[in-house]
């Protein structure tokens, strides 16, 4: 891996613009992976730990920009190739160092800015990574590689990724897929929203995908090259997605403000940073806009940097952390494929089992509920039961609507309906914390006989999350 990172700097400080504190190194273990970490001296707040130009991020613009050298039909002020600054299309092609055999000069001229445009963020950036990572090389025998190439080579295997439920789900071929029965509600929940949008995402690109990776072979460059089967092909675009998925930092992209899942870009080493749940304290990022001034050449959307916080780093090897976000387990499994022990964002969203309770023969409960914007939603936190549960407990048990009202309108406190309610929230929680230690004993039993148990862990970790707030919850009932 060392190479690979030393390979990645090498690559970023060719842009003068590149700057990276001298006492941080990048570290790896088995626990976590890849993370940076104190090499010595120390970091205090507000130093400056890595900055990335925009010409070395990877995000709409940028690959505008680039697809642009190889399409002058594409043509899109500020974003695209400026043409007016380059003698002739030889010159571009001597920039590049490429020879006219290049594939890219015939199949990205094929693309319409029309069709660039329509595109979302992950689509066009999982559309042009499979091109440029995977397609490039094998057309080309090797001959020809993408200048990103120094930053694919360092992204996560898809075998590092296979923590991810929706890979196991949109995966045909997943030896996980039997752990779908496992998750809970809210990460299944999850798992399907993010499947459906990696189905739509490959609908959207693969019609030019697999028409590019079928005729392949008649272009002059590469005879007697091998094709992906489209099978293969869905498989790498997945890789793909969750590497953009797990790795995607928030930035705004002018031409994609509206909208928000495709305001994001892939900054190269920032992404070595681990995340931790404290909030506010750690290291944060920053984003500076360019302005492209005339004859001046700006690619992309600005500089972006990553800062200490609050913290004081001091200590030799000690990781420095990127808060990803108020993020509960559930979340972190989907989206990253990890979780964290102890997480203190998790909550348990027991909307299914107090819907059950209200069932068919109340539905004036249902009624009243819906009428004041209360049915549904109901979720429990380490702190608090969630004023939603509260509402519907509150009418389903009394049944007085003047005084729900009342206490929906904040003239009752919730002290009046507790006697009330407790023992079938009780009730519940136990019910729940039963279920879930069955889940849990079941889980731990197969983690112990299991090969590759890193998957299975990472469930029975948001298991003993939920555990641990219904445990809270059931003391204070009892207290």
């Amino acid at each position: 891996m060392d190479g690979k990172v030393n390979a990645l700097l090498t690559w970023l400080k060719k842009s003068d613009k590149f700057y990276i504190a001298p006492n941080i190194s990048v570290s790896e273990s088995p626990e976590s992976g890849r993370g940076i970490v104190l090499s010595h001296g120390s970091i205090k707040k507000n130093d400056i730990i890595v900055s990335v130009p925009s010409s070395k991020q990877l995000n709409f613009h940028t690959i505008l920009y680039h697809i642009s050298k190889f399409n002058k039909g594409l043509d899109i002020p500020g974003i695209t190739i400026d043409r007016k600054l380059m003698d002739n299309e030889e010159n571009i092609m001597e920039a590049e160092n490429k020879g006219p055999t290049d594939p890219r000069y015939g199949l990205y001229s094929q693309l319409s800015k029309e069709f660039l445009l329509s595109l979302s963020s992950f689509q066009l950036i999982s559309f042009y990574v499979l091109v440029e990572n995977f397609l490039l090389p094998k057309w080309t025998h090797n001959e020809i590689h993408s200048d990103w190439k120094p930053f694919f080579d360092i992204w996560p295997s898809m075998e590092e990724l296979r923590s991810i439920p929706a890979i196991w789900c949109c995966e045909p071929n997943s030896r996980y897929r039997s752990l779908i029965e496992y998750l809970p509600t809210t990460s299944r929940n999850l798992m399907a929203r993010i499947s459906d949008l990696v189905r739509e995402d490959w609908k959207t690109i693969s019609e030019v995908v697999l028409k590019w990776n079928k005729t392949c072979g008649s272009l002059s460059c590469t005879k007697n090259s091998d094709k992906f089967t489209s099978d293969e092909l869905f498989s790498l675009f997945l890789h793909v997605y969750f590497v953009i998925n797990s790795r995607c930092l928030y930035a705004e992209i002018p031409l994609k403000i509206e909208d928000p899942s495709s305001n994001f870009t892939l900054v190269p080493y920032v992404d070595f940073m681990n995340h931790i749940c404290e909030v506010d304290l750690h290291c944060y990022p920053q984003l500076s806009v360019q302005l492209r001034s005339e004859g001046e050449k700006i690619i992309g959307i600005g500089q972006f940097s990553i800062r200490c916080g609050e913290y004081f780093y001091k200590n030799i090897n000690e990781e420095l952390f990127l808060n990803y976000g108020a993020h509960s387990n559930d979340f972190l499994l989907n989206e990253y494929g990890f979780v964290v022990s102890g997480n203190k964002w998790n909550y348990l969203d027991i909307s299914n089992e107090i819907i059950e309770l209200i069932d068919d023969d109340k539905k004036e409960v249902k009624t009243f509920l819906l009428e004041h914007d209360y049915w549904g939603d109901y979720t429990v936190n380490e702190n608090d039961i969630s004023y939603r549960i509260l509402v519907a407990l509150n009418y389903y048990v009394t049944r007085d609507e003047r005084k729900v009202r009342k206490f929906i309108e904040g003239y009752i406190s919730e002290d009046y309906f507790e006697p009330k309610i407790s023992p079938i929230l009780k009730k519940l929680l136990v019910s729940l914390t039963v279920k879930y230690r069955e889940t849990l004993s079941q889980l731990t039993e197969e983690a112990c006989n299991a090969k590759d148990n890193f998957c299975l862990h990472n469930i029975i970790t948001v298991y003993e999350g939920y555990i641990k707030i219904l445990t809270r919850h059931l003391q204070d009932l009892q207290s």
